[in-house]
């Protein structure tokens, strides 16, 4: 059966492979999907936090007096060192170096266009400590007052200190992992800080995902980056990860249960198959009673004693009684199961002693003895008598198929007050340790190579289960190979 099976279980194994394959592909599909998005979405948050931080620089207004009001934050502590940066502005200027400042004077008209004197303009005054300071970064700063141009007071005049370093990594650091917080992105972020020049000689680490950098005026740029972004990107695919282990485990589950029914319905049909070829040798011994009965009636003179031939026909007719609802069993059993039947009132040892009797005459065409012995005790109790004569004849039968050289039989009846306990033994070939628990199931037959004349089905011993627990009773078993089996049976009489 392993053999027919293994294309069903290969194909069954293959397909979760395939699938656990689709998962695999999907989720990386998914992941990397996520981790381009972190990328893209973080690195423009970090860009608008740089741009955010470069622009609250911007000072707002001057005083009437010409000095110049910074606004408020933490990080600028020196109005002559920090400042504000502005974006594009394309307009001649002249720097006068003086004590390493210079001053850039720019004149915006009301309408926004700037001209390098009149006297009816406002007057933007740039002051920087850096004479390095390129026309790029003046562009940077001036758009955006020439913009703004048509609120400022006329003839005022407006001042801007800058440095180099408008900020540091700590205040980048602090400022950015609080939007990250604000945004719902539960990451820490480091800051890398590098001039030009200086990016390739930071260290790369392949685990941790690098944002795009930002650049600053005056050369320098920001990069930020994420040591512990996996963690959070499993926690967002938890969801489609959960869904495909599902999914995988409900297929796999189905696959499992088609694979058991499969086994199933191939039993079965074995059952089903081998139950026509086999089940006259389970019915064997009651035909073989009624042939070895009819047999010495018609030549062992058993006809010509009065006692003898009523003996025997009366157990011919117990047989044939009994071979039909040994058939009904039979069948009954291998479809639904064995059905409880009504009890009633009967004498245990009176139904023992009519199985032993119905034996009789095929012990002794076999030259089989019994050795049967009983207590004296009251084996009154409620149960149904069809169910226990099967039961006994079952174990009676099972003795003498496999008994092969000694062909003694020992039954012994015991009773007391609560319990009746039946015990049959032979001296045959035995039941192997290993099968001791699995002869009371349907269909099970100990396999025996040296022997080759026994048939059966595998229902007897079953059927004194089922009676047995019908009764509420207790069923045990000691044997040991070529040395025999015994059986005892214990059944309440209070049931």
């Amino acid at each position: 059966m392993e053999q027919k099976n293994r294309p069903y279980l290969l194909l069954m194994v293959l397909s979760i492979l395939v699938l656990i394959l689709l998962q695999v592909f999907y989720l990386n599909a998914v992941y990397k999907e996520n981790k381009s998005s972190l990328k893209q979405e973080t690195s423009l948050l970090f860009a608008t936090t740089i741009t955010g931080m470069v622009d609250s620089l911007v000072w707002k207004r001057a005083s009437s007096d010409g000095i110049p009001l910074i606004p408020n934050l933490d990080s600028l502590i020196d109005h002559s060192r920090k400042g504000v940066v502005f974006r594009s502005f394309d307009q001649q200027f002249t720097r006068d170096v003086n004590d390493e400042n210079f001053h850039i004077q720019v004149i915006v008209d009301s309408l926004g266009s700037i001209k390098t004197d009149s006297s009816k303009n406002r007057v933007i005054r740039i002051v920087s400590r850096d004479v390095n300071l390129q026309a790029d970064s003046i562009r940077r700063i001036v758009r955006p007052i020439i913009l703004k141009s048509d609120s400022f007071p006329k003839r005022q005049t407006f001042e801007f200190n800058f440095n180099k370093e408008l900020f540091g990594t700590e205040e980048v650091v602090e400022v950015f992992n609080q939007r990250l917080q604000n945004q719902g992105y539960d990451l820490t972020a480091g800051i890398n800080k590098f001039s030009p020049g200086e990016k390739d000689t930071l260290p790369k680490n392949s685990s941790t995902l690098y944002l795009e950098e930002v650049n600053v005026p005056f050369g320098t740029s920001f990069q930020a980056y994420f040591e512990d972004y996996r963690k959070f990107l499993w926690m967002k695919m938890l969801p489609p990860l959960i869904f495909g282990i599902l999914v995988l485990a409900l297929i796999s589950l189905s696959f499992v249960f088609l694979y058991r029914n499969i086994i199933r319905q191939q039993r079965l049909n074995m059952l089903k198959n081998d139950l026509i070829s086999n089940i006259t040798h389970e019915l064997k011994t009651p035909v073989a009673t009624v042939g070895v009965v009819l047999e010495a009636l018609e030549n062992f003179g058993a006809d010509q004693q009065t006692e003898t031939r009523q003996e025997y026909i009366q157990i011919a007719k117990r047989e044939l009684k009994r071979l039909n609802k040994m058939s009904e069993s039979i069948l009954s059993s291998a479809v639904s199961g064995q059905k409880d039947s009504p009890k009633t009132r009967i004498e245990f040892d009176k139904i023992l002693e009519e199985q032993l009797l119905s034996f009789k005459p095929i012990m002794k065409s076999k030259g089989f003895l019994f050795d049967y012995k009983k207590d004296k005790a009251d084996y009154h109790f409620r149960g149904n008598q069809e169910s226990l004569a099967m039961m006994i004849f079952n174990l009676l039968d099972n003795a003498v198929k496999y008994s092969q050289k000694t062909k003694v039989i020992s039954i012994r009846l015991l009773g007391n007050q609560s319990n009746i306990q039946l015990e049959v033994q032979d001296q045959g070939i035995g039941i192997p340790e290993k099968y001791q628990k699995e002869v009371f199931e349907k269909f099970v037959r100990v396999p025996q190579q040296d022997i080759h004349d026994v048939k059966g089905y595998g229902l007897g011993l079953a059927q004194v289960y089922g009676a047995v627990k019908q009764h509420n009773g207790k069923i045990f078993i000691k044997s040991e190979i070529d040395k025999g089996t015994l059986f005892t049976i214990q059944l309440p009489k209070n049931d």
